[in-house]
């Protein structure tokens, strides 16, 4: 297994030394270096290669703001990262778009070594460099919004309060009233409509809600430009059916609760990719001329990837779980990864793949839509008409 190399920067010299401590324990996959300024970690990353830096910012001379954005310049492909302890970093890491991920100080090792390392050997198996160039040529990745960041740190107490999480959410007004209205669709078939954020968070479950506050700040941003040659809308609308029928299909397989959520959360998060190719100045006339419908193997035979690796590469750095990563890698080729249980995969793939059948008039087109050598071996075939009959249902009610 490829070791890692990380370069943390502190301008406390203690916590270096503690940072130095913890982390001997991960030893066999991080080469760790350190820095006590911002200036010298610019000479480290000149003259040594990192895959991430980890760094404080509040520090003198230049701060970890100013660290960053040299890094974003200079050295594009290194995975970045905060460690801190001010709240109102928040706000500028999130305006700069420079952060990948922000940890609060204190944070217990073992949570950031899970976050990085799993960014780092996503990138690992990203590692086409075409693919490298492409990722590295967009000049900022999407961000975390500022209220993702609250909602993890609440998360990350002993005991999570929901009414606190509700209120969290409740800050956002758009957000809620997305939350809102999917709580309320046809999908949960409940009594009496939901119009209270804390009791959709209950009914939507945690995971659920983070996956939407992250996917619906990010159509959001993207909505804002005149010149996307998508509708957005209606990528966000695909999302949101996607989500809910891969849930109803985890149910059918009697999942358990986790594996159901984690199919509902890849269901969101399953195009979001599609956000990155819009930042491709290269790819815009592509994306105009398929306008209506941009086939697979279009988007391989221009970007040697497509958005399924290009999202599951954001997610990644996003701390996002492995399970809900790899359904959307391979939510359209399920058979290039090697399990064959029923899982989240499986049903984001179902899903996706039924819903397109039905919106382009595709029934009798399975082989076009779905990755049916994959499925004979995790499914009875014959379970797809029941699914396709619950999507002509539901798309029925509106």
């Amino acid at each position: 297994m490829k070791t890692h190399k990380i370069l943390f920067v502190d301008d406390d010299e203690l916590i270096l030394k503690g940072l130095s401590r913890v982390i001997d324990e991960y030893s066999a996959f991080w080469d760790t270096e350190y820095a006590k300024s911002g200036k010298q970690a610019i000479a480290m990353l000149q003259n040594s290669q990192f895959d991430a830096v980890i760094t404080d910012m509040l520090m003198p001379v230049m701060d970890g703001l100013a660290l960053l954005e040299t890094v974003a310049e200079t050295h594009p492909g290194v995975l970045r990262f905060v460690l801190s302890g001010n709240t109102n970093d928040i706000q500028a890491v999130k305006s700069a778009s420079l952060v990948h991920q922000m940890f609060p100080k204190p944070s217990e090792m073992e949570f950031i070594f899970r976050i990085v390392e799993q960014a780092c050997r996503l990138r690992d198996s990203l590692s086409d460099p075409k693919l490298v160039k492409v990722i590295t040529s967009i000049k900022s990745l999407p961000s975390p919004p500022e209220l993702y960041y609250q909602l993890v740190e609440e998360l990350l107490t002993e005991e999570p309060n929901l009414r606190k999480v509700g209120e969290i959410v409740a800050k956002d007004t758009a957000m809620t009233a997305k939350m809102l209205q999917l709580v309320n669709s046809a999908f949960f078939g409940l009594a009496d409509e939901i119009n209270n954020p804390q009791r959709a968070v209950t009914l939507l479950g945690i995971n659920t809600t983070k996956a939407l506050l992250l996917s619906a700040h990010v159509f959001s941003e993207y909505g804002k430009k005149k010149s996307i040659p998508q509708t957005i809308k209606n990528l966000w609308n695909h999302s949101m059916m996607v989500s809910n029928i891969a849930r109803k299909i985890a149910l059918d397989f009697g999942l358990s609760v986790e594996e159901q959520e984690n199919a509902q959360v890849a269901g969101i998060l399953h195009d979001i990719g599609k956000l990155l190719q819009i930042k491709l100045p290269e790819f815009s006339k592509v994306l105009r001329f398929y306008s209506a419908r941009l086939p697979l193997k279009i988007e391989y035979e221009y970007l040697s990837t497509s958005h399924a690796e290009m999202g599951a590469y954001l997610l990644g750095i996003w701390g996002i779980p492995d399970a809900i990563v790899e359904a959307v890698m391979y939510h359209h080729i399920p058979s290039k990864q090697l399990n064959t249980t029923k899982n989240a995969l499986t049903a984001v793939h179902i899903a996706n793949g039924l819903l397109n059948m039905h919106y382009f008039k595709e029934l009798d087109k399975p082989e076009e839509h779905l990755d049916l050598l994959y499925l004979e071996q995790v499914i009875e075939l014959t379970q797809l008409d029941e699914w396709i009959q619950y999507i002509c249902e539901i798309i029925d009610k509106g």
